[in-house]
């Protein structure tokens, strides 16, 4: 699966599934080329689509007709909200002269477009003694080697065994690759004249291995001639798109925003990549709702075949935020007070609010709720007295609550030279559970007196330049965070100012690493209106188990067709899932649906998750001053 997919399985950004609503073009503007739907940003014709990079020719010259992606000159055969699937991918033919050992190339540069090639797509080289080798340009980033058992050209090759190799891609806009012959090395005659390399999708778990007649490698011409009809499949590109390089909280403010319809969200895209880094944004359109969120009127309500997520008579949606039982908003609409959800609609869009936390709901899912919170421990000094001017600790209590925070929390600290010390759990007040000192080094002063901070955190270290970051252990309900000035090492840079807050960032793998940057300034002015990060709680159903809970069944809240997740162990408290071949709420009657009897099923139930909808939000805390 690729970045583009991953990032959201809290902010869930819709996964493969094929574009539907009743809106997919612009108005006065093709919708199809042939079969093949062109669903706006893309378009055929003048003034059709987003922008050039999203401009699509339809070849007439066919029957049916086939749509070419204008900017790369390939044939597009599926269009979806976060890739794009190509045929004809970029290949290198090699039919060697056997005196040498020329070396063939290609490249494919995607920089400045919306487009990256998938982490779904390999590097795939098909021939006898051939190594085909990734490289940035200017290192090489890995490569496999194809070897042949012996000749036949009755025989076929394929990707576990026999004349072909696959190397992995990972998200890249770049890519140079390199065919070389190793037949000299192997100390044997090259066994077919000719050997190439392509991108092409990885196998999916239920396809068969990618094999291909042998006789392709004969001459030029023979997989010419085929056009890869006699292989399992033609290979085909998958490239992941988004709709612009800003992130949500810039492009909302440009007028080239694309998240037009009043029913749609702004997702956040960040990658990495060795030194490479992508980031932008795309759009989606709000749980209980399909379509196109690119079109004024594109996202529409899901048909009644779907399941209510709100009680009958309750608001579903505050602004853009879905509100699923066991959450409510007003009397009667939620199962107890701690879900009770205030809709404050006085802004534009309405925004949710945890009625007992007083806190603003970004996103509610089936297991988390994501708020925005303020609170933030600050520590700021005269510089050359260390006489303490200001001094706020930042505490987060939620010992009479049915929320947790989540161990996708992290409590970040950004200054110079300075040690965060917390206590986790109220009932050990005199113990330090989690420390850190963030570190600053020499000459990192803009000639705006701004001071870069950043943390680089990943399996093994929560480190950085001007700012460190700790884990929150699960199950988390007192937090207590207090910072201490270093005297030492003493460093040309000092600020009069260091800050400590929770921010939320999603874990999707133990062995990522994450890097995040931010500006500061050397005054002793207070940063607490400047910074908006989220959290994110975990909450829980009562504080019995599964087993316990079951034994009252007039308070059990599991419907019919659910299933039952205990929160935790030792935590107590409970979760509702859908039993395998049902869609919907868990929690109400009738909320479940038999997966057979819902359209687009794949769509229905990645948009729902047990009702776990689409959401935006950094995934991280930038400070600009």
């Amino acid at each position: 699966m690729s970045p583009l997919q991953l990032i959201i399985s809290i902010f869930l950004l819709l996964p493969p599934s094929p574009l539907s609503a009743a809106l997919h073009a612009k108005p006065g503007c093709l919708d199809r080329c042939g079969d093949l739907l062109i669903p706006y940003p893309f378009g055929v014709g003048p003034k059709c689509s987003l922008n050039p990079h999203f401009d699509i020719n339809c070849y007439n010259s066919t029957d049916p007709p086939k749509a070419y992606f204008s900017i790369m000159k390939k044939q597009v055969i599926e269009f979806n909200q976060t890739y794009i699937r190509l045929q004809n991918p970029y290949m290198i033919t090699a039919c060697y002269d056997l005196s040498t050992e020329d070396q063939h190339t290609m490249s494919v540069n995607l920089s400045g477009t919306p487009y990256m090639f998938s982490s779904d797509n390999v590097l795939t080289a098909i021939g006898c003694d051939d190594m085909v080798l990734q490289s940035n340009g200017s290192s090489t980033l890995g490569g496999c080697s194809a070897f042949c058992s012996d000749k036949s050209d009755a025989g076929f090759g394929d990707c576990l065994y026999n004349g072909c190799c696959h190397q992995s891609l990972d998200g890249v806009s770049f890519l140079e690759a390199k065919l070389v012959d190793l037949s000299g090395r192997s100390q044997r005659k090259k066994l077919f004249q000719c050997s190439y390399a392509f991108i092409q999708e990885r196998t999916k778990r239920n396809e068969t291995v990618f094999s291909y007649p042998l006789y392709y490698l004969n001459n030029s011409k023979a997989l010419e001639n085929d056009n890869w009809a006699s292989a399992t499949r033609p290979p085909v590109v998958r490239l992941d798109w988004l709709v612009g390089v800003e992130n949500c909280s810039r492009a909302m403010n440009s007028n080239t925003y694309a998240c037009v319809d009043e029913k749609s969200v702004c997702v956040d895209y960040r990658h990495s990549y060795g030194d490479f880094i992508v980031t932008g944004y795309t759009c989606s359109c709000v749980e209980g709702y399909e379509g196109n969120p690119f079109l004024p009127g594109g996202c529409q309500t899901i048909t009644s075949s779907s399941s209510s997520i709100a009680k009958p008579g309750c608001m579903d949606q505050c602004g853009k935020v879905s509100i699923p039982f066991p959450f409510g908003v007003g009397p009667n609409c939620y199962l107890e007070p701690f879900f009770d959800v205030v809709c404050n609609t006085d802004t534009n869009p309405a925004k949710p609010y945890l009625r007992l936390l007083n806190t603003e709901i970004l996103q509610l899912n089936s297991s988390k709720v994501l708020v925005s919170h303020r609170n933030v421990s600050s520590n700021c000094y005269n510089s050359s007295e260390l006489d303490y001017q200001l001094e706020r600790s930042l505490k987060i209590d939620l010992l009479q609550t049915q929320y947790r925070l989540s161990d996708e929390n992290w409590i970040t600290t950004i200054g110079c030279n300075v040690m965060l010390n917390t206590v986790i759990g109220r009932d050990k007040r005199s113990s330090i559970r989690s420390s850190c000192a963030a570190i600053c080094s020499d000459g990192n002063i803009d000639d705006n007196g701004r001071i870069s901070v950043s943390c680089e955190y990943g399996p093994t270290s929560y480190a950085g330049d001007g700012c460190c970051r700790v884990p929150i252990p699960r199950g988390t309900n007192y937090l207590e965070s207090n910072m201490t000035n270093l005297s030492e090492p003493r460093t040309s840079v000092n600020i009069s100012c260091s800050y400590a807050f929770i921010a939320y960032a999603q874990r999707r793998n133990e062995n990522d690493r994450y890097g995040i940057r931010f500006w500061i300034v050397n005054n002793s002015n207070p940063m607490q209106n400047r910074v908006r990060p989220s959290m994110a709680l975990d909450w829980r159903i009562g504080v019995l188990n599964c087993k316990e809970a079951r034994q009252d069944l007039a308070n059990f809240v599991c419907r019919d067709n659910s299933d039952c997740v205990d929160f935790d162990a030792t935590l107590g408290g409970y979760l509702c899932n859908c039993s395998k071949g049902y869609r919907g709420n868990p929690y109400l009657s009738p909320g479940l649906h038999p997966a057979a009897a819902i359209q687009n099923q794949d769509d229905y139930l990645d948009r729902y998750r047990l009702w776990n909808g689409v959401s935006a939000s950094s995934l991280g805390v930038l400070l600009v001053v």
